[in-house]
Protein backbone atom coordinates (compact mmCIF):
# COMPACT_ATOMS: atom_id res chain seq x y z
CA UNK A 1 0.00 0.00 0.00
CA UNK A 2 1.75 3.32 -1.05
CA UNK A 3 -0.19 6.04 1.35
CA UNK A 4 0.14 9.05 -0.92
CA UNK A 5 -1.14 11.72 1.62
CA UNK A 6 -0.17 11.10 5.65
CA UNK A 7 -2.47 12.28 7.91
CA UNK A 8 -0.87 15.42 8.87
CA UNK A 9 -2.26 17.64 5.60
CA UNK A 10 -0.53 20.33 4.35
CA UNK A 11 -3.42 23.09 3.13
CA UNK A 12 -3.35 25.84 1.00
CA UNK A 13 -5.72 28.14 -0.23
CA UNK A 14 -8.97 26.94 -1.82
CA UNK A 15 -10.67 29.42 -3.91
CA UNK A 16 -14.98 28.82 -4.24
CA UNK A 17 -16.46 30.41 -6.89
CA UNK A 18 -19.36 32.98 -6.41
CA UNK A 19 -21.53 30.29 -8.52
CA UNK A 20 -20.52 27.71 -5.87
CA UNK A 21 -21.84 29.63 -3.03
CA UNK A 22 -25.22 30.44 -5.01
CA UNK A 23 -25.69 26.61 -4.71
CA UNK A 24 -26.20 26.93 -1.15
CA UNK A 25 -29.10 28.71 0.42
CA UNK A 26 -27.09 30.73 3.38
CA UNK A 27 -30.56 31.15 5.03
CA UNK A 28 -31.40 29.25 7.90
CA UNK A 29 -34.63 28.72 7.70
CA UNK A 30 -34.28 27.58 4.34
CA UNK A 31 -31.66 25.25 4.57
CA UNK A 32 -32.35 22.30 2.08
CA UNK A 33 -32.48 18.41 3.00
CA UNK A 34 -29.06 18.31 1.15
CA UNK A 35 -27.34 20.40 -1.26
CA UNK A 36 -23.39 21.01 -2.82
CA UNK A 37 -21.28 22.65 -3.35
CA UNK A 38 -17.54 22.65 -4.86
CA UNK A 39 -14.33 24.15 -4.09
CA UNK A 40 -11.63 23.86 -7.14
CA UNK A 41 -7.44 24.61 -6.51
CA UNK A 42 -6.70 28.03 -7.48
CA UNK A 43 -5.84 28.64 -10.77
CA UNK A 44 -2.10 29.52 -10.67
CA UNK A 45 -1.47 30.58 -14.48
CA UNK A 46 0.46 29.73 -17.32
CA UNK A 47 4.09 29.07 -18.12
CA UNK A 48 3.33 31.16 -21.58
CA UNK A 49 0.37 31.77 -24.03
CA UNK A 50 -1.42 28.26 -25.19
CA UNK A 51 -0.01 26.51 -22.62
CA UNK A 52 -2.92 24.88 -19.98
CA UNK A 53 -3.10 26.47 -17.29
CA UNK A 54 -1.38 25.07 -13.63
CA UNK A 55 -3.69 24.71 -10.94
CA UNK A 56 -2.61 24.50 -6.70
CA UNK A 57 -2.69 20.73 -5.36
CA UNK A 58 -5.39 19.41 -4.33
CA UNK A 59 -5.13 19.15 -1.14
CA UNK A 60 -4.88 22.99 -1.11
CA UNK A 61 -8.90 23.12 -1.12
CA UNK A 62 -9.16 21.52 2.21
CA UNK A 63 -8.36 24.74 4.33
CA UNK A 64 -11.14 26.48 1.82
CA UNK A 65 -13.30 23.84 2.65
CA UNK A 66 -13.03 23.75 6.64
CA UNK A 67 -13.04 27.72 6.59
CA UNK A 68 -16.71 27.49 4.98
CA UNK A 69 -17.14 25.28 7.02
CA UNK A 70 -16.48 27.54 10.36
CA UNK A 71 -18.60 30.50 8.70
CA UNK A 72 -21.75 28.00 7.72
CA UNK A 73 -21.89 25.76 10.62
CA UNK A 74 -26.14 25.43 10.22
CA UNK A 75 -24.41 22.75 7.45
CA UNK A 76 -23.44 19.11 8.37
CA UNK A 77 -20.80 17.58 5.32
CA UNK A 78 -22.82 14.33 4.78
CA UNK A 79 -20.02 12.65 2.47
CA UNK A 80 -17.08 14.07 0.19
CA UNK A 81 -16.44 13.54 -3.10
CA UNK A 82 -13.51 14.12 -5.57
CA UNK A 83 -15.29 15.24 -9.00
CA UNK A 84 -13.04 15.29 -12.40
CA UNK A 85 -14.12 18.40 -14.33
CA UNK A 86 -12.89 18.75 -17.83
CA UNK A 87 -11.67 22.30 -18.60
CA UNK A 88 -13.00 24.35 -21.76
CA UNK A 89 -11.13 24.40 -25.14
CA UNK A 90 -9.92 27.95 -24.11
CA UNK A 91 -8.88 26.19 -20.20
CA UNK A 92 -12.11 27.73 -18.40
CA UNK A 93 -13.53 25.87 -15.99
CA UNK A 94 -17.25 25.71 -15.66
CA UNK A 95 -18.62 23.34 -13.10
CA UNK A 96 -22.22 23.80 -13.45
CA UNK A 97 -21.86 22.39 -17.10
CA UNK A 98 -23.43 18.64 -17.54
CA UNK A 99 -22.27 17.77 -20.75
CA UNK A 100 -18.22 17.54 -21.09
CA UNK A 101 -17.11 16.38 -24.88
CA UNK A 102 -13.40 14.32 -24.85
CA UNK A 103 -11.36 14.97 -27.97
CA UNK A 104 -10.06 11.96 -29.75
CA UNK A 105 -7.00 14.06 -30.72
CA UNK A 106 -5.29 17.11 -28.96
CA UNK A 107 -4.53 17.71 -25.56
CA UNK A 108 -8.59 16.98 -22.85
CA UNK A 109 -7.29 18.37 -19.57
CA UNK A 110 -9.06 18.12 -16.45
CA UNK A 111 -9.00 19.71 -13.09
CA UNK A 112 -10.13 17.84 -9.58
CA UNK A 113 -12.97 19.48 -7.62
CA UNK A 114 -13.81 18.82 -4.23
CA UNK A 115 -17.54 18.23 -4.00
CA UNK A 116 -19.36 19.02 -0.51
CA UNK A 117 -22.92 16.91 -0.21
CA UNK A 118 -24.67 18.81 2.71
CA UNK A 119 -27.56 18.26 4.64
CA UNK A 120 -28.95 20.43 7.58
CA UNK A 121 -26.74 20.26 10.88
CA UNK A 122 -28.82 18.90 13.83
CA UNK A 123 -26.83 20.84 16.44
CA UNK A 124 -25.61 24.17 14.51
CA UNK A 125 -24.01 25.28 18.13
CA UNK A 126 -21.77 22.49 18.60
CA UNK A 127 -18.10 22.25 17.35
CA UNK A 128 -17.78 22.38 13.44
CA UNK A 129 -16.73 19.82 11.13
CA UNK A 130 -13.58 20.13 10.13
CA UNK A 131 -12.27 17.59 6.89
CA UNK A 132 -9.09 15.74 5.56
CA UNK A 133 -8.51 12.67 3.42
CA UNK A 134 -5.49 10.54 2.46
CA UNK A 135 -5.05 8.74 -0.69
CA UNK A 136 -3.81 5.02 -1.13
CA UNK A 137 -2.25 3.46 -4.33
CA UNK A 138 -1.54 -0.08 -4.26
CA UNK A 139 1.96 -0.51 -3.99
CA UNK A 140 4.12 -2.60 -6.61
CA UNK A 141 6.31 -5.85 -6.31
CA UNK A 142 9.83 -3.92 -6.44
CA UNK A 143 8.74 -2.57 -3.13
CA UNK A 144 8.82 1.36 -4.36
CA UNK A 145 5.83 2.56 -5.95
CA UNK A 146 7.17 5.62 -6.93
CA UNK A 147 10.86 4.62 -8.55
CA UNK A 148 8.90 2.22 -10.46
CA UNK A 149 6.21 4.97 -11.95
CA UNK A 150 9.08 7.27 -12.34
CA UNK A 151 11.06 4.09 -14.48
CA UNK A 152 8.09 4.36 -16.73
CA UNK A 153 8.72 8.06 -18.32
CA UNK A 154 9.98 8.63 -21.73
CA UNK A 155 9.42 4.39 -22.20
CA UNK A 156 6.88 4.67 -24.43
CA UNK A 157 7.76 6.78 -27.20
CA UNK A 158 4.65 5.10 -29.60
CA UNK A 159 1.20 5.34 -29.95
CA UNK A 160 1.03 1.76 -28.00
CA UNK A 161 2.08 0.53 -24.83
CA UNK A 162 1.72 -2.70 -24.67
CA UNK A 163 1.26 -4.67 -21.34
CA UNK A 164 2.57 -2.94 -18.67
CA UNK A 165 2.35 -6.44 -16.33
CA UNK A 166 -0.56 -5.62 -13.66
CA UNK A 167 0.39 -8.08 -11.61
CA UNK A 168 3.15 -6.33 -10.67
CA UNK A 169 0.67 -4.40 -8.46
CA UNK A 170 -1.43 -5.27 -5.60
CA UNK A 171 -5.20 -5.64 -6.67
CA UNK A 172 -7.16 -3.68 -4.75
CA UNK A 173 -8.23 -6.23 -2.00
CA UNK A 174 -4.31 -6.83 -1.10
CA UNK A 175 -4.37 -2.80 -0.93
CA UNK A 176 -6.91 -2.96 1.56
CA UNK A 177 -5.24 -5.38 3.80
CA UNK A 178 -2.56 -3.44 4.12
CA UNK A 179 -4.31 -0.48 4.52
CA UNK A 180 -5.97 -2.13 7.25
CA UNK A 181 -2.21 -3.24 8.58
CA UNK A 182 -1.04 0.20 8.68
CA UNK A 183 -3.90 2.05 10.09
CA UNK A 184 -3.68 -0.32 13.37
CA UNK A 185 -0.36 1.61 14.50
CA UNK A 186 -0.95 4.83 12.77
CA UNK A 187 -4.79 5.34 13.15
CA UNK A 188 -6.81 8.20 10.69
CA UNK A 189 -7.11 11.01 12.99
CA UNK A 190 -10.84 11.50 13.20
CA UNK A 191 -13.71 9.00 12.00
CA UNK A 192 -14.01 8.13 8.15
CA UNK A 193 -16.75 10.14 6.83
CA UNK A 194 -16.54 8.56 3.01
CA UNK A 195 -14.31 6.10 1.01
CA UNK A 196 -14.44 6.59 -2.56
CA UNK A 197 -12.50 4.99 -5.86
CA UNK A 198 -10.48 7.74 -8.32
CA UNK A 199 -8.35 6.32 -11.31
CA UNK A 200 -5.17 8.22 -12.11
CA UNK A 201 -2.90 8.84 -14.90
CA UNK A 202 0.52 6.46 -14.01
CA UNK A 203 1.75 6.86 -18.06
CA UNK A 204 1.24 7.98 -21.29
CA UNK A 205 2.95 7.85 -24.67
CA UNK A 206 5.09 10.37 -26.13
CA UNK A 207 5.02 12.20 -22.72
CA UNK A 208 7.14 12.50 -20.11
CA UNK A 209 4.14 12.96 -16.57
CA UNK A 210 4.29 11.61 -14.08
CA UNK A 211 1.41 9.80 -11.58
CA UNK A 212 1.46 12.84 -9.30
CA UNK A 213 -1.95 11.89 -6.71
CA UNK A 214 -2.17 15.07 -4.90
CA UNK A 215 -2.01 17.35 -8.66
CA UNK A 216 -5.17 19.73 -8.90
CA UNK A 217 -4.78 18.98 -12.64
CA UNK A 218 -3.65 16.39 -15.29
CA UNK A 219 -3.73 16.48 -18.83
CA UNK A 220 -4.66 13.39 -21.53
CA UNK A 221 -3.56 13.33 -25.30
CA UNK A 222 -6.82 12.11 -26.88
CA UNK A 223 -4.55 9.73 -29.41
CA UNK A 224 -1.66 8.62 -26.94
CA UNK A 225 -1.79 4.94 -25.53
CA UNK A 226 -2.11 5.34 -21.50
CA UNK A 227 -2.55 3.37 -18.03
CA UNK A 228 -4.25 4.29 -15.40
CA UNK A 229 -4.10 2.86 -12.25
CA UNK A 230 -6.69 2.87 -9.47
CA UNK A 231 -6.74 4.52 -5.42
CA UNK A 232 -8.73 4.87 -2.86
CA UNK A 233 -9.18 7.86 -1.20
CA UNK A 234 -10.75 8.44 2.34
CA UNK A 235 -12.20 10.97 3.96
CA UNK A 236 -12.39 11.83 7.42
CA UNK A 237 -14.14 14.25 10.01
CA UNK A 238 -11.10 15.58 12.21
CA UNK A 239 -10.45 14.61 15.97
CA UNK A 240 -9.89 11.88 18.15
CA UNK A 241 -8.87 8.48 16.21
CA UNK A 242 -11.03 5.81 16.17
CA UNK A 243 -9.24 2.97 15.02
CA UNK A 244 -10.98 2.54 11.93
CA UNK A 245 -10.89 -0.50 9.25
CA UNK A 246 -12.38 -0.27 6.41
CA UNK A 247 -13.45 -2.76 3.40
CA UNK A 248 -15.53 -2.85 -0.08
CA UNK A 249 -17.49 -4.86 -1.62
CA UNK A 250 -18.28 -5.36 -5.63
CA UNK A 251 -22.04 -5.79 -7.10
CA UNK A 252 -20.71 -6.37 -10.82
CA UNK A 253 -23.45 -7.22 -13.41
CA UNK A 254 -24.00 -10.89 -14.66
CA UNK A 255 -22.77 -11.25 -18.25
CA UNK A 256 -23.94 -13.50 -20.75
CA UNK A 257 -22.00 -14.27 -23.53
CA UNK A 258 -22.50 -16.76 -26.72
CA UNK A 259 -21.08 -17.43 -29.93
CA UNK A 260 -23.08 -17.05 -32.99
CA UNK A 261 -20.66 -17.82 -35.83
CA UNK A 262 -17.65 -16.32 -35.39
CA UNK A 263 -18.74 -13.81 -33.15
CA UNK A 264 -19.03 -13.10 -29.24
CA UNK A 265 -22.47 -11.62 -28.37
CA UNK A 266 -22.09 -10.05 -24.84
CA UNK A 267 -24.92 -9.36 -22.79
CA UNK A 268 -24.97 -7.44 -19.42
CA UNK A 269 -27.79 -7.38 -16.63
CA UNK A 270 -29.76 -3.89 -16.09
CA UNK A 271 -28.88 -1.28 -13.46
CA UNK A 272 -32.31 -1.91 -11.57
CA UNK A 273 -31.46 -6.31 -11.67
CA UNK A 274 -27.70 -5.55 -10.47
CA UNK A 275 -28.59 -2.88 -7.64
CA UNK A 276 -31.27 -5.66 -6.66
CA UNK A 277 -28.84 -8.28 -5.71
CA UNK A 278 -26.50 -5.34 -4.68
CA UNK A 279 -29.85 -4.98 -1.83
CA UNK A 280 -29.98 -8.51 -0.96
CA UNK A 281 -26.73 -8.59 -0.15
CA UNK A 282 -26.55 -5.45 2.13
CA UNK A 283 -29.56 -7.28 4.31
CA UNK A 284 -27.33 -9.72 5.17
CA UNK A 285 -24.21 -7.85 6.56
CA UNK A 286 -23.47 -7.50 10.04
CA UNK A 287 -20.54 -5.56 11.76
CA UNK A 288 -20.21 -3.01 9.55
CA UNK A 289 -21.18 0.50 8.76
CA UNK A 290 -22.06 1.38 4.85
CA UNK A 291 -19.78 4.50 4.09
CA UNK A 292 -20.03 5.37 0.06
CA UNK A 293 -22.13 3.74 -2.90
CA UNK A 294 -20.13 4.65 -5.76
CA UNK A 295 -20.71 3.19 -9.76
CA UNK A 296 -17.07 2.41 -10.83
CA UNK A 297 -15.92 2.25 -14.47
CA UNK A 298 -13.88 -0.87 -15.07
CA UNK A 299 -12.32 -1.91 -18.12
CA UNK A 300 -12.82 -5.67 -19.84
CA UNK A 301 -10.21 -7.65 -20.89
CA UNK A 302 -10.57 -10.56 -23.64
CA UNK A 303 -7.48 -12.93 -24.23
CA UNK A 304 -5.70 -12.85 -27.10
CA UNK A 305 -8.25 -10.37 -28.71
CA UNK A 306 -10.78 -13.57 -29.36
CA UNK A 307 -11.79 -15.07 -26.01
CA UNK A 308 -14.32 -14.35 -24.34
CA UNK A 309 -14.96 -10.83 -22.04
CA UNK A 310 -13.62 -10.77 -18.11
CA UNK A 311 -14.36 -8.35 -15.66
CA UNK A 312 -12.08 -7.93 -12.70
CA UNK A 313 -13.65 -5.58 -10.48
CA UNK A 314 -10.37 -5.74 -8.06
CA UNK A 315 -7.37 -4.94 -11.15
CA UNK A 316 -5.34 -2.43 -9.88
CA UNK A 317 -5.47 -0.55 -13.18
CA UNK A 318 -5.64 -0.88 -16.87
CA UNK A 319 -4.38 0.44 -20.09
CA UNK A 320 -5.78 2.47 -23.07
CA UNK A 321 -4.58 2.03 -26.41
CA UNK A 322 -6.09 3.21 -29.81
CA UNK A 323 -6.43 0.85 -32.52
CA UNK A 324 -9.48 0.10 -34.28
CA UNK A 325 -11.38 -2.43 -31.50
CA UNK A 326 -13.74 -0.37 -29.20
CA UNK A 327 -12.70 -0.76 -25.31
CA UNK A 328 -15.54 -2.00 -23.49
CA UNK A 329 -16.48 -0.80 -20.14
CA UNK A 330 -19.13 -1.52 -17.81
CA UNK A 331 -20.36 0.02 -14.09
CA UNK A 332 -19.61 -2.07 -10.54
CA UNK A 333 -21.87 -1.04 -7.81
CA UNK A 334 -19.29 -0.34 -5.36
CA UNK A 335 -19.95 -0.69 -1.66
CA UNK A 336 -17.44 0.42 1.00
CA UNK A 337 -17.56 0.66 4.85
CA UNK A 338 -16.51 1.05 8.30
CA UNK A 339 -15.88 -2.52 10.04
CA UNK A 340 -17.68 -2.00 13.68
CA UNK A 341 -18.47 -4.33 15.60
CA UNK A 342 -19.53 -2.22 18.22
CA UNK A 343 -23.08 -1.69 16.67
CA UNK A 344 -26.20 -2.39 18.96
CA UNK A 345 -28.03 -4.28 16.01
CA UNK A 346 -26.94 -7.50 15.00
CA UNK A 347 -28.11 -7.34 11.09
CA UNK A 348 -28.25 -2.85 10.98
CA UNK A 349 -29.85 -3.60 7.30
CA UNK A 350 -31.56 -6.61 7.25
CA UNK A 351 -35.18 -4.43 7.07
CA UNK A 352 -33.24 -2.22 4.16
CA UNK A 353 -34.33 -2.38 0.52
CA UNK A 354 -32.11 -0.76 -1.22
CA UNK A 355 -33.66 1.38 -4.19
CA UNK A 356 -32.15 4.06 -6.31
CA UNK A 357 -33.05 7.29 -8.27
CA UNK A 358 -31.00 9.02 -11.19
CA UNK A 359 -31.73 12.70 -11.63
CA UNK A 360 -30.59 13.53 -15.56
CA UNK A 361 -30.30 17.31 -16.95
CA UNK A 362 -32.90 18.09 -19.39
CA UNK A 363 -32.19 18.71 -22.27
CA UNK A 364 -32.84 21.95 -23.58
CA UNK A 365 -32.39 21.73 -27.25
CA UNK A 366 -29.47 20.03 -29.16
CA UNK A 367 -26.11 19.61 -27.29
CA UNK A 368 -27.98 22.29 -24.42
CA UNK A 369 -28.26 20.77 -21.15
CA UNK A 370 -29.44 22.60 -17.85
CA UNK A 371 -26.90 23.14 -15.80
CA UNK A 372 -25.91 20.35 -12.97
CA UNK A 373 -27.05 23.60 -10.21
CA UNK A 374 -30.60 23.75 -11.75
CA UNK A 375 -30.85 19.67 -11.77
CA UNK A 376 -29.58 19.78 -8.43
CA UNK A 377 -32.84 22.23 -7.38
CA UNK A 378 -35.23 19.70 -8.95
CA UNK A 379 -33.24 16.95 -6.53
CA UNK A 380 -34.06 19.54 -3.32
CA UNK A 381 -37.87 19.68 -4.44
CA UNK A 382 -38.66 16.06 -4.75
CA UNK A 383 -36.36 15.47 -1.45
CA UNK A 384 -38.77 17.91 -0.19
CA UNK A 385 -42.26 16.50 -1.13
CA UNK A 386 -40.71 13.03 -0.57
CA UNK A 387 -39.02 13.60 2.97
CA UNK A 388 -37.33 10.42 2.01
CA UNK A 389 -33.90 9.40 3.83
CA UNK A 390 -31.13 9.87 1.68
CA UNK A 391 -28.81 6.80 1.96
CA UNK A 392 -26.61 7.74 0.04
CA UNK A 393 -25.97 9.99 -3.14
CA UNK A 394 -23.14 10.05 -6.40
CA UNK A 395 -22.43 12.03 -9.06
CA UNK A 396 -22.40 9.72 -12.02
CA UNK A 397 -21.64 10.34 -15.71
CA UNK A 398 -22.61 8.42 -18.53
CA UNK A 399 -22.08 7.67 -22.04
CA UNK A 400 -24.11 10.42 -24.23
CA UNK A 401 -25.26 9.80 -27.72
CA UNK A 402 -24.75 13.48 -28.62
CA UNK A 403 -26.77 13.66 -31.95
CA UNK A 404 -29.61 11.42 -30.00
CA UNK A 405 -32.72 13.29 -28.88
CA UNK A 406 -34.49 13.16 -25.28
CA UNK A 407 -31.93 12.51 -22.27
CA UNK A 408 -29.64 10.42 -24.97
CA UNK A 409 -28.63 7.02 -23.11
CA UNK A 410 -29.91 3.81 -21.78
CA UNK A 411 -29.78 4.59 -18.03
CA UNK A 412 -30.57 0.85 -17.55
CA UNK A 413 -27.13 -0.10 -18.91
CA UNK A 414 -23.95 -0.71 -17.27
CA UNK A 415 -22.04 -1.06 -20.04
CA UNK A 416 -20.11 1.25 -22.70
CA UNK A 417 -18.12 0.83 -25.88
CA UNK A 418 -15.44 3.39 -26.31
CA UNK A 419 -13.53 3.67 -29.95
CA UNK A 420 -10.82 5.92 -29.30
CA UNK A 421 -10.71 7.61 -32.70
CA UNK A 422 -13.73 9.10 -32.12
CA UNK A 423 -14.74 11.58 -29.52
CA UNK A 424 -17.08 11.08 -26.72
CA UNK A 425 -19.69 13.02 -24.70
CA UNK A 426 -20.77 12.03 -21.40
CA UNK A 427 -23.58 13.60 -19.20
CA UNK A 428 -23.55 14.48 -15.37
CA UNK A 429 -25.79 13.13 -13.51
CA UNK A 430 -26.96 12.64 -9.43
CA UNK A 431 -27.78 9.32 -8.17
CA UNK A 432 -29.45 9.02 -4.89
CA UNK A 433 -30.00 5.81 -2.86
CA UNK A 434 -32.50 5.25 -0.39
CA UNK A 435 -32.97 2.37 2.50
CA UNK A 436 -36.59 1.93 0.75
CA UNK A 437 -39.09 1.63 -1.39
CA UNK A 438 -41.44 5.28 -2.30
CA UNK A 439 -43.73 6.16 -4.95
CA UNK A 440 -43.36 9.35 -6.71
CA UNK A 441 -45.12 12.36 -5.96
CA UNK A 442 -47.73 13.67 -7.33
CA UNK A 443 -47.16 16.71 -10.04
CA UNK A 444 -48.40 19.93 -8.68
CA UNK A 445 -50.46 21.68 -11.86
CA UNK A 446 -49.59 25.23 -10.32
CA UNK A 447 -45.85 24.59 -10.94
CA UNK A 448 -44.73 24.36 -14.68
CA UNK A 449 -41.48 22.28 -13.97
CA UNK A 450 -43.81 19.72 -12.43
CA UNK A 451 -45.44 18.38 -16.07
CA UNK A 452 -44.37 17.28 -18.97
CA UNK A 453 -40.63 16.04 -20.18
CA UNK A 454 -39.05 19.04 -18.23
CA UNK A 455 -40.67 18.33 -15.21
CA UNK A 456 -38.42 15.54 -13.15
CA UNK A 457 -36.50 14.16 -15.44
CA UNK A 458 -35.54 11.07 -13.82
CA UNK A 459 -35.02 7.58 -13.50
CA UNK A 460 -36.21 5.48 -10.86
CA UNK A 461 -34.59 1.97 -10.07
Amino acid sequence: MAESKSETIELGEGVVSENDKDNVSEEKEEIPPLTYIDFTPQCLGSTFDGKEPDFADFGSVIEGANQWLLQNPQFSVFKCETVSTKLNPDFSLDNDSTLSHMASNGKNVFVRVLRLWLIPNVDPSGPSQQIGYITVLPDHSSGDLKTFLNSLVGIATSRQIGDITFPSFDNLSQTVEKLNRHLQTKPIPGHILSMETLTFKCMEANSSDKLLPESGSWTEGGGNAKVFLHAFRIYYIVGKPCFEQVGFYDEAPEIMQSKEGLDLRIKFATFEKTLSKASNWLKKQSGCRISNIQSVYVKLERKYGSGPWILDSHAPGYAENPGLNESRYTKVIRFTYIKDQKLNQANPYSQVTLTSRLFIPCRIEGRLFEPLSKTVMRVVKWLSKTKLPVFACETVKYHLTSDSEGQGFNNERLDALINSFQGQHYITCIRLYFPCTYEEPKPDPSDPEDLGWWGWACVVS
